[in-house]
């Protein structure tokens, strides 16, 4: 049984319930119900990987010598690994990091071209010096404004024609960023996995020579402000 069945047999559980921030919250801060906030705060492992349409596309893309990044790390640090890529995954939960290791051995997977950088991507990315990545996953903190973040410190580290997945799209502070995208000339939309799953390919070296009034997103968006302010001060002068 090769490492993809496996993991999508097993899925292995290598994540906290609550993996965003390292202390408890109190009920008056989350818009969680009871019974989520409970679950989040039990000990028990779980598993937050990707989904396994997910897993099986970067079984079929990623290539030996392949140069990756992932924010986060799960299932799909092992696929990577797997494939032999030279891989850097950015997550702070050191307990992660030793449990997919540990897994690794159990099951031959050699993780001797995977590198674990232990931070947050909002502290680590902005002084990362390396580019040239063939492939991209964004899958760490959901909070506003972390997905973009990642994005905007990664963006232009990734080849012309390199591949952006963005996972959990469905999250608003997510669909932000991948309606940017989709409105943008400088990606175009490869594969869509239920919504979820956004896989971008990328058409221009340098995404970020760019002003506001050459984006799509932002042009027509001001415009429609402009639009509604301007349709107010009518409904008001009247």
């Amino acid at each position: 049984m090769n490492i993809l069945q496996t993991l999508l047999n097993e899925r292995p559980r290598f994540h906290k319930g609550e993996t965003e921030i390292q202390r408890h919250f109190s009920e008056s801060e989350t818009m969680l119900s009871a019974k989520e906030m409970k679950r989040l705060e039990q000990d028990e492992l779980t598993c937050y990987g990707v989904e396994k349409e997910v897993l099986s596309f970067l079984y079929r893309r990623v290539e030996e010598g392949s140069k990756t990044l992932e924010t986060g790390a799960g299932c799909s640090t092992l696929i990577f690994a797997h494939c032999g890529a030279n891989h850097l995954a950015i997550t702070p939960a050191e307990s992660e990091i030793e449990l997919i290791k540990k897994y690794a051995i159990e099951k031959q997977v050699s993780m001797d071209n995977v590198r674990f950088q232990a931070q947050s991507s909002d502290v680590f990315l902005p002084t990362m010096e390396e580019d040239g990545f063939d492939l991209i996953l964004l899958d760490g903190k959901h909070a506003f404004p972390w997905p973009i973040i990642d994005w905007f410190y990664t963006a232009d580290k990734l080849k012309k024609d390199g591949l952006m997945l963005i996972d959990d799209a469905e999250m608003k502070s997510v669909s932000i960023l991948v309606d940017f995208m989709l409105a943008d000339s400088a990606w175009e939309m490869v594969q869509d996995f239920s919504g979820k799953t956004i896989v971008f390919k990328k058409l221009k070296s340098s995404v970020h020579d760019v002003a506001w009034h050459m984006q799509p997103y932002t042009y027509v968006k001001t415009g429609l402000m402009q639009k509604i302010s301007n349709k107010l001060k009518t409904v008001v002068s009247k």
